[in-house]
């Protein structure tokens, strides 16, 4: 419950921040929607880090090794802030020419690029509070870890219109106004997150980590980091190639894909949630070598998830063209967002199953089988069908492409999962498994 509420208000932030956007135009929708895969490659560079750092702690609580949390949660903030002003510094180099090479024309391209350069300032004050969060999770603690998401999208909806439309005297900043309110907003939570971690968990102590401790630590987050973040980076690199191939229709089919997608993230919150948990429940106690109560949680969540997604479907297919009404009344732009709606929402039960799997994979210490999946579901499936399938029947070709990817990999997670508990139930991992033999 808390990681509904947490990841709720995280996407009802971005939701929100697409409506102030859609206010001002359509151009600003499209801009929008070609900044998605990159921001979310760079969320998953972070998320990688996180699961790498969850995994490895839920394991050292359940397994009882409490000398080693403290060390392990500061050599992964230490690393999580590293990368990022590495990401940042090659993100702000490579600015235009990546997001023209998605389709960006002359008239989203300066709206892009304005608000880029403050999103890519933000990222290390992005990644210490979702590393953070995801220590407090994998030592038993959500309710912090939520309260901290909650916080910070209230945040970030509160800063926004202020810098966007320039309300108390301020300039009207447009694109950057939303850039810079996230910005603060994400300021403020990375100082209050490293406060807590500090002195209300004492989970840091930089005294204690010598050069020694620190590489092994990264080392062992990076076992399982290192494939996490192919896995999540397969799907933002393949978003990024289905939005080339949306803006060959038009800018304006750009902004639907990134009204529906927002959409789409408001309604599958709590499988988000439930794959957040599920994977540090199983890790602490498979690490305690309670693995039929681990089989009984992953089971219950694939249930979890095909009962979800069946009620989704059905509300979405009511309610979308009012829910798209409220963002943009442009007519190829709520036609793109329909279709998209009318497709998708119908496997978000089997998209639940991957996510369950691949959350599950990870926490196991099984990190490599998680990347299979996303590349067989992306680019094996997803990206080759979405090129044929919209040869020869359109823009609607390319959402049917993704719908039979959920599908065909939610069949081979699930029957993966149960291989490996039957192949692994007798003995309990404190440690991670070898990575030749996942």
């Amino acid at each position: 419950m808390p990681m509904i509420l947490g990841i709720s208000s995280s996407l009802l932030a971005g939701l929100a921040e697409a409506y102030y956007l859609g206010l001002l135009g359509s151009e600003q929708l499209a801009a929008l929607g070609f900044t998605f895969p990159v921001t979310a490659a760079l969320m998953s560079i972070t998320l990688g880090v996180s699961i790498g750092l969850s995994s490895v702690l839920a394991r050292e609580v359940g397994g009882g090794h409490k000398d080693l949390i403290q060390r392990t949660t500061t050599g992964g903030l230490i690393l999580a802030a590293g990368i990022m002003i590495l990401v940042t510094a090659l993100g702000l180099a490579t600015l235009e020419p990546l997001f023209i090479a998605l389709g960006a024309d002359n008239n989203t391209l300066p709206l892009v690029t304005s608000y880029m350069q403050l999103w890519y300032c933000s990222l290390v004050f992005m990644a210490i509070p979702s590393v953070g969060a995801n220590a407090l999770r994998a030592t038993g603690d959500a309710r912090i870890s939520g309260t901290l998401m909650v916080s910070g999208s209230v945040l970030q909806i509160g800063f926004a219109p202020i810098f966007i439309f320039g309300w108390l005297g301020l300039p009207e900043l447009g694109m950057t106004g939303a850039a810079l309110g996230n910005l603060l907003a994400r300021f403020i939570i990375c100082i209050l997150t490293f406060y807590i971690l500090t002195v209300q968990y004492t989970l840091i102590n930089f005294k204690a980590l010598t050069t020694t401790y620190l590489l092994q630590a990264w080392r062992r987050i990076l076992v399982v980091s290192i494939p996490a973040t192919a896995t999540n980076l397969i799907g933002p690199i393949s978003s990024g190639l289905i939005i080339a191939l949306l803006a060959n229709y038009s800018q304006e089919a750009v902004a639907g894909f990134a009204i529906a997608s927002r959409i789409e993230a408001l309604f599958v919150i709590p499988l988000f949630a439930l794959s957040a948990s599920i994977g540090p429940y199983v890790g602490q106690n498979w690490g305690a070598g309670e693995t039929d109560r681990a089989d009984k949680a992953m089971g219950l969540s694939f249930k979890w998830s095909l009962f979800w997604g069946l009620i989704v479907a059905v509300v979405l297919a009511v309610a979308a063209p009012a829910l798209i009404g409220l963002f943009d009344s442009n007519t190829e732009v709520t036609r793109t967002a329909e279709i998209y709606l009318m497709v998708l929402p119908i496997t978000y039960g089997t998209w639940g199953i991957i996510m369950m799997t691949s959350a599950i994979f990870n926490a196991l210490g099984y990190p490599l089988r998680s990347t299979l999946m996303s590349f067989i579901r992306m680019l094996g499936i997803y990206v080759p069908l979405a090129l044929t399938f919209d040869h020869f029947f359109g823009m609607v070709g390319i959402f049917v492409a993704a719908a039979v990817a959920n599908v065909l990999v939610a069949i081979l997670g699930y029957l993966w999962n149960r291989k490996t508990f039957k192949s692994h139930a007798g003995a309990a991992a404190s440690e991670p498994p070898n990575q030749t033999a996942a």
